[in-house]
């Protein structure tokens, strides 16, 4: 319609400026600042175009960004899914994780194995100065009370009146069986979300582990909705038959820890003796052992030198782990002469064992995972500078 009405204007000022004698002046001037007004016009309304037309594609820009970065998004979350980081799922082990150190609470659980159980009290807390104190009671079998610094233990045996030092790597406590950084644990299993269930009066939510090779057991992981803290967790082997279970009984997580309940009874009692048997046991020894390829996921967490009774040298001590399992190495003067071979599992417990002679020494090497585990490591460890 523009352009019509321009090009009736071009026609009449055409007609004029050759019949300019028939048309009076006042109307030409008329005619001319119309004309004049009707191109600034059209270039007005051109520029608001070009303006929309600008806006539209810079609007089509931002979709397109929106709907990309979302699209990549979902493909991120589709392939950690895929290799099984299900991120819901992870941030559940870091939550775990961090209620096990960071919460006072005090309990009692259960710990099963094939033929055996045992039933102990836990009480836990972290002060202000970021020590974490925990004490573990027996309350059946003898009596043996765990008091924990941090990596420090003290094992007290009534029985023998005695107190041992020792270093928290050593061992799989409950509810604090996380050790290690969460998202490196869930490189080596497939990590899942599971139902929620009802334990000791707590909604509690499971997390699944499927181990991704053969050196490493299956896990059930069920956490406390509220608070994150662990408190049942299951290992099952490549069969689906169930190791071990830790579970609570009995559960308090809604007030302060005093520090005096966490102290031993027995801290005061006369005719005790202590136990040196580690050397060091707040920090690493180098013992010039190593381990070669092993298992992924595994590292070294602990080096120590043990003195034991009877022994006249000193029993090298390693411990590896990926996190969630442990396997201990010890090497030991060889008492038989010749090369020793064997491995096997025990009966009632998800432990194995495997042993062969390195050099002049026996090796041994235990934990809490497949045979072909131990034996994997069995066969890499050698003294530093020997094959």
């Amino acid at each position: 319609m523009s352009v019509i009405v321009i090009s009736k204007y071009l026609g009449i000022f055409d007609g004029v400026q050759q019949e300019s004698m028939k048309v009076p002046g006042d109307q030409f001037i008329q005619w001319r600042a119309d004309l004049f007004k009707l191109c600034r016009l059209q270039r007005l309304m051109a520029f608001v175009l070009a303006v929309r037309a600008a806006f539209s594609l810079i609007t089509l820009f931002s979709l397109f960004t929106l709907f990309a970065s979302a699209f990549w998004a979902e493909i991120a979350a589709a392939r950690d899914t895929r290799d099984g980081r299900d991120p819901e799922a992870v941030e559940w082990l870091e939550r775990i994780s961090k209620a096990s150190r960071d919460l006072p609470y005090t309990g009692v659980f259960v710990h099963q194995t094939l033929d055996n159980s045992s039933t102990s009290r836990v009480t836990h807390m972290l002060d202000r100065q970021g020590v974490e104190h925990e004490k573990i009671e027996a309350l059946d079998g003898p009596l043996r009370e765990i008091i924990r610094r941090n990596e420090e233990m003290f094992c007290y045996q009534p029985d023998l009146k005695t107190v041992r030092l020792d270093r928290r790597a050593t061992g799989r406590f409950f509810p604090s069986l996380i050790t290690g950084n969460p998202k490196a644990v869930a490189e080596n299993y497939r990590v899942k979300m599971g139902p929620v269930e009802r334990i000791a009066g707590f909604d509690c939510q499971w997390i699944f582990l499927e181990p991704k090779d053969e050196m490493r057991y299956a896990q059930k992981l069920c956490a406390e909705m509220g608070t994150g803290l662990l408190l049942r967790a299951r290992t099952y082997n490549d069969r689906n038959q169930m190791l071990e279970q830790f579970m609570f009984t009995q559960l308090d997580v809604s007030g302060s820890v005093a520090k005096l309940s966490l102290k031993s009874r027995y801290e005061q009692s006369p005719g005790w003796q202590r136990d040196y048997s580690v050397k060091s046991p707040t920090a690493d020894t180098d013992t010039g052992w190593i381990v070669k390829n092993l298992p992924a996921g595994f590292k070294k967490v602990m080096e120590m030198v043990r003195s034991l009774t009877g022994q006249t040298q000193p029993i090298s001590h390693l411990v590896f782990s990926d996190g969630l399992s442990h396997v201990s190495v010890f090497a030991e003067p060889s008492a038989v002469p010749g090369k020793v071979t064997a491995s096997g599992a025990s009966d009632d417990a998800p432990t194995t064992f495997a042993i062969r002679t390195v050099a002049d020494y026996q090796v041994t090497v235990m934990g809490e995972v497949p045979l072909a585990t131990v034996q994997l490591i069995a066969d890499g460890v050698s003294r530093r500078g020997r094959q």
